[in-house]
């Protein structure tokens, strides 16, 4: 499957330019929070950072077991890298609060916010769906993080970055029985944008990950379709947290997009409405 690209190179994995690794990518001295920590791309994410050098991960979920796990690879791995672990529902705002409170009481001040946790709600037409599943879309993706980057604020640096994991499946005109998820993500997508214009000073991007094999994909019945590596977006966004992205402050992009033709865009970019959510045909 082929998409549209402003980019005349196409990713579909990790490449020298997004490697964390580079010590033009690091994150040493940084203190990471991801939530959905434990599943998905949250895991590969967590070792992208340890590689870049983040001194410190908070990993949020729902499971105590996945996000042990992630957090004993992290740091057998990386063992500069210390992770903390907290069993939080991002739907419970209480929960939330206290789990980031904690770790900035053990660590300090925090630098990057990634907002990976999300819900795919049972394929369906609107009026075929169950309302409890459907509306669960909107708890998760939209009161989840509101609720997050709500809870990460009062701790963060002045010039924090936050990163919200989105899809570009809201750049596809109508894609069936998908209604819960697209319609959940857009007001995600546009809470992030307002996070931009009320607080400048940090850096806020929309990411769309690219296709990936998960749990989530398969639910949505993603057979057959040729999936993106998960180290792409890992290393994707270590670079996005990096400032050499600066210039993409506000936008939505791609993780397959090429990060060194982007950066040949830079002058234009942030002036322009490119890269961002509108109505197609209005000025």
């Amino acid at each position: 499957m082929s998409f549209p690209s402003p980019t005349k190179t196409y990713h579909t994995e990790a490449y020298q330019a997004i490697d964390p690794a580079l010590p033009a990518l690091s994150s040493k001295g940084k203190n990471v929070v991801i939530s959905g920590g434990g599943s998905g791309i949250g895991p590969e994410i967590a070792k992208a950072y340890a590689t870049s050098g983040a001194s410190t991960i908070a990993l949020l979920g729902r499971t105590e077991k996945t996000l042990l796990s992630t957090k004993t690879q992290v740091e057998s791995a990386f063992p500069g890298t210390k992770c903390y672990f907290y069993v939080a529902d991002v739907v419970d705002n209480e929960a939330v609060k206290r789990s980031l409170a904690d770790y900035a009481t053990a660590v300090g001040s925090l630098h990057v916010l990634v907002a990976n946790a999300g819900f795919m709600p049972n394929p369906g037409s609107i009026t075929e769906s169950s309302p409890e599943d459907w509306f669960n879309a909107f708890e998760v993706n939209v009161k989840g993080n509101y609720n997050l980057t709500r809870a990460f604020t009062p701790h963060a640096t002045k010039d924090a970055v936050i990163l919200n994991i989105t899809t570009g499946a809201l750049h596809i005109p109508y894609i069936p029985r998908f209604s819960g998820y697209t319609s959940s993500k857009m007001a995600a997508a546009r809470l992030f944008e307002y996070l931009h214009h009320e607080q400048p000073e940090k850096f806020v991007l929309n990411v769309h990950p690219g296709v990936i094999k998960t749990a989530m994909g398969d639910k949505a019945g993603l057979e057959g379709v040729p999936f993106d590596d998960v180290n792409l977006p890992a290393a994707f966004v270590v670079w996005a947290s990096s400032a050499e992205a600066k210039f993409l402050n506000g936008k939505f992009i791609w993780a397959n997009w090429d990060v060194d033709e982007l950066k040949a865009m830079a002058a234009k970019l942030p002036e322009s409405n490119d890269f961002t959510l509108g109505l197609l045909g209005w000025p």
